[in-house]
């Protein structure tokens, strides 16, 4: 995957027309923003939306806002929903919507938001939590547990058992045109005790969710701060990086809107891009290992995406007998070295997305995901052949359930490897205790039945269906004295788009969601179960408060 490394790293910054610049302000991943992007996709009114890489910028989301209303200005186009959804992203970009439709993108005055975005939910959550610490016979290791029940993919937000309150204030500002800070900052856990983390001690109930300085040069944005990402073509989850556990300490590039390659690349289509170089805890053997990623994603047909992923895990503390060479070796993939100066973990994946018009737009897609080499599956020389220990995830999406695109369904599925997020040395895929991709861990697979219904063009319900299994066994050997784990449940979640509130003069959104799920074996205890319940009540307010000068 090192053609990944290489159009990320050399071809990101040409991508962009000039030099003008922006205020890049990354819209966080549990923003309703995404869920509308996705089913004006899904209705077919957006050419150039790349859902594989998010996050996305504020100005990006707004390209797409005035491209689906060109597409929906067509003779033909008499969709209701997709009408309605545009009209509510206007309300919530109206600023970034102005600033495209005026020209003025690139010539903005300071600015500051002090709050965006201000939030309070409620979680419930009861049952026994996942464990996937375990050091198997051959060396390879994990030290991680799930953090809520039935919450996945929160960024590890500091919960307990029992009742939640959380509180969660975001804002930004920008000066010179070209430079944006911006900060998420959470409350959580019970108001009667601290909420617990890895390893059941108590954590600080104030966490910074998220937050970057990011300048924009072009097409280019670049940013360091806490990083939240999710990579790859899952509904559910992430294969590959996704917010299940925090943001980490990184720097990060990419481009702002799609761009195109040069010469008869050309021809691959609008693409995105990202590459972060970031660092991870020290609570391991090797403390502090670096983390390089990259993905590239392409639009070659208006039916079809294409892309890949490539992460490397390596160095951290009597890890590190290498010299520069070798640092910038493992950090691109190009060279990573050998156990005895220095030992790796990667990742790499291909991903597809494809489009069936003729089938009310059904979209079919598919990832698969290699982690480090084969030596534990082909002895002598499995470290000479390419990634072996392979997950899969893939589904079916239908938009148009029904004609008017008011009812949709998914199917998708998950398949782990054994060795999935495994490694000797502590090289394993976690940050503070919290797998990185997908939540399940090692050795599990999954299965999802989903049906969404909206109303009114406003509410939205979804109801998931889904069966799991994990097995006890992390390597050809297996274990003995355990039993394999399976599990079914369902959740039902509640959607309505954001409201402009008459009185308040800002943007307000309702959603909520409960889950129910039975598992047996848990933790692979022969006998063992546990009915586990999580519930989410979230209530969003965006008073629009900004103040900008020259």
């Amino acid at each position: 995957m090192n053609v990944v490394v290489v159009a990320v790293l050399v071809l990101l910054v040409p991508a962009g027309a000039g030099w003008a610049s922006t205020y890049v302000v990354y819209i966080p991943l549990d923003s309703p923003i995404y869920g509308e992007l996705d089913t004006l996709d899904g209705l077919g009114v957006l050419d150039t939306y790349i859902s594989e890489i998010k996050p996305i910028s504020r100005v990006e989301a707004a390209r797409l806002v005035i491209e689906a209303e060109h597409n929906l200005a067509e003779p033909e186009s008499t969709n209701t929903l997709a009408r309605a959804i545009v009209d509510n992203l206007r309300l919530q970009l109206s600023d970034e919507v102005g600033w495209l439709e005026r020209n003025v993108e690139n010539d903005q005055p300071a600015t500051l938001h002090p709050v965006d975005r201000a939030e309070v939910e409620y979680v419930f959550s009861r049952g026994k939590p996942r464990q996937f610490s375990r050091i198997g016979g051959d060396g390879e290791q994990l030290q991680a547990t799930e953090a809520t029940p039935l919450i996945p993919n929160n960024n590890d937000l500091p919960t307990s058992a029992g009742s939640n309150e959380v509180l969660r204030v975001s804002g930004w500002g920008g000066v010179g045109g070209f430079l944006t800070a911006y900060g998420e900052g959470a409350v959580a856990g019970p108001i009667t005790r601290s909420p617990t983390g890895f390893g059941d001690q108590t954590v600080s109930r104030v966490r910074l969710l998220r937050g970057e300085i990011v300048a924009s040069l072009g097409n280019t944005a670049i940013s360091w701060g806490q990083q939240e990402m999710a990579w790859g073509v899952g509904h559910y989850s992430s294969l590959s990086q996704g917010p299940n556990a925090q943001a980490f300490p990184a720097l990060r590039v990419g481009n702002i809107h799609p761009g195109y390659l040069p010469g008869i690349f050309r021809y691959l289509g609008p693409f995105s891009g990202q590459a972060f170089f970031g660092q991870l805890d020290h609570d391991r053997v090797y403390s502090r290992p670096w983390l390089s990623g990259q993905i590239l994603s392409f639009k070659p047909l208006p039916t079809l995406e294409i892309g890949g992923t490539h992460v490397v895990m390596f160095g951290g503390r009597s890890n590190d007998n290498y010299s520069l060479g070798g640092f910038l070796g493992r950090a691109t993939g190009f060279s990573t070295g050998s156990g005895q100066n220095g030992n790796t973990n990667s990742r790499s994946g291909i991903f597809v997305k494809l489009r069936i018009p003729k089938l009310r737009d059904a979209i079919v897609y598919q990832e698969i995901l290699g982690e480090d080499d084969a030596t534990y599956e082909v002895p002598g020389v499995g470290r000479w052949l390419p990634f072996i220990a392979v997950s899969y995830q893939g589904g079916i999406y239908l938009p148009r359930l029904t004609e008017d695109g008011q009812t949709t369904a998914r199917f998708e599925y998950v398949i782990k490897s054994y060795r999935d997020s495994l490694h000797s040395d502590s090289l394993y895929w976690t940050y503070k205790g919290r797998l990185m991709g997908d939540p399940m861990g090692p050795d599990a697979s999954k299965l999802d039945v989903g049906l969404g219904r909206w109303f009114h063009d406003r509410y939205k319900a979804d109801l998931d269906l889904f069966y799991t299994e994990r097995a006890p066994d992390i390597g050809p050997q297996g274990g003995s004295g355990v039993s394999k784990e399976r599990s079914g449940g369902l959740a039902v979640e509640l959607l309505q788009l954001p409201i402009k509130l008459q009185g308040l003069g800002g943007i307000g959104e309702m959603r909520a969601r409960a889950t129910t799920e039975y598992v047996d074996n848990i933790n692979f205890v022969t006998g063992g179960s546990s009915l586990r319940i999580g519930v989410q009540l979230t209530a969003t307010f965006s008073p629009g408060w900004s103040w900008s000068w020259r």
